[in-house]
């Protein structure tokens, strides 16, 4: 009986903690944090930046990511975009080819590779030690024009600062899809201002070389492994609000939604149990935030239907177990 009450009311809390109490234990130490009086504004000197732009067929958008790289604020001589294209079937080579011929630091590079790691491990491997920052951004990614200087001015506020993500959210989609990176963007933005955000998003983020030379051959999620390394690592993850993006290939309907979710989903459980083994050495801080996305995506979808049926059962036999 005992036994019965105490998993009951685990998983009750559990429930409670993952769905709602996290948010508001998070909504309180951001309230509590300090207001950031001394923030900085302006850059003591601009870094060296790569950007890598993995590519494959992408022709229906490459054109519009060219023309928004173009238009960054950024000291010209201290900006390489790299478009990392990898085997293409339709015309996006001949597209960056042509738009960027008469452009110094914008350079087209063969991988002869497949897949998005494969591309980004190209790009690391064959740049590297020519960048104080590396920026990786997805083809189908709007910036906002200061990304890079708002990129800049987190890493140079705090040394231990090792990545840092843009605030995305979906253009021209569902209401679902929405809401639901608006609710995303809220529960990191409060992580940041609290301690570290859980993970950055694919669309855009950056980090500085020295926290990763390759992703491993098997990732399968580079937005999550490298948030999760720079945790681990006690590095601090920011997400900067200011610093806007907007994703244009979204879903179109529920459909299009439960699919990329279910995709999205599963590649962050694998990446999840990659760092599993490194729970005992994560900080305190980023520990509980582990867990508690542990709980969230691994446990819940499992905890949540039995929980229900436990108290359907216990409801209809009068909650005798606990008499």
């Amino acid at each position: 009986m005992f036994t019965t009450t105490s998993v009951y009311f685990l998983l009750l809390f559990l429930i409670l903690w993952c769905y709602c109490g996290y948010l508001i234990f998070l909504l309180i130490l951001a309230k509590l944090q300090p207001s950031d009086k001394k923030k900085q504004t302006s850059l003591t000197d601009f870094p060296k930046i790569s950007i890598f732009v993995p590519c494959f067929n992408e022709q229906s958008f490459v054109q519009q990511k060219i023309d928004n790289l173009k238009s960054l604020k950024y000291e010209y001589d201290r900006i390489d975009v790299y478009f990392l294209h990898g085997q293409s079937t339709d015309k996006t080579g001949d597209i960056i080819e042509d738009a960027i011929s008469e452009i110094n630091n914008f350079h087209l590079i063969e991988t002869q590779c497949i897949g998005k790691i494969n591309q980004l491990n190209y790009g690391l491997l064959h740049c590297k030690g020519e960048s104080d920052i590396i920026v990786c951004t997805d083809v189908d990614a709007i910036l906002s024009e200061d990304i890079l200087v708002l990129f800049c001015l987190a890493f140079q506020a705090d040394e231990k600062v090792h990545l840092v993500g843009a605030n995305v959210s979906p253009l021209g989609t569902i209401q679902m899809e929405e809401h639901f990176w608006r609710d995303q963007n809220i529960i990191r933005t409060l992580e940041s201002k609290v301690y570290t955000s859980s993970i950055v998003v694919a669309p855009c983020y950056a980090f500085r070389p020295s926290l990763l030379e390759q992703f491993p051959k098997d990732c399968v999620a580079d937005d999550i492994y490298i948030s999760f390394k720079a945790n681990t690592e006690n590095y601090l993850t920011k997400y900067i609000v200011e610093a806007e993006g907007k994703e244009t290939r979204t879903p179109n309907d529920l459909g299009e939604f439960f699919v990329h979710k279910f995709r999205k989903g599963n590649a962050y459980l694998i990446e999840l149990f990659r760092f599993f083994y490194l729970l005992p050495h994560m900080t305190g801080w980023w520990k509980t935030i582990y867990i508690t996305k542990f709980f969230q995506l691994a446990i819940m979808p499992w905890a949540v239907p039995f929980f229900l049926l436990s108290t359907i059962s216990l409801t209809l036999s009068g909650w005798g177990y606990f008499r």
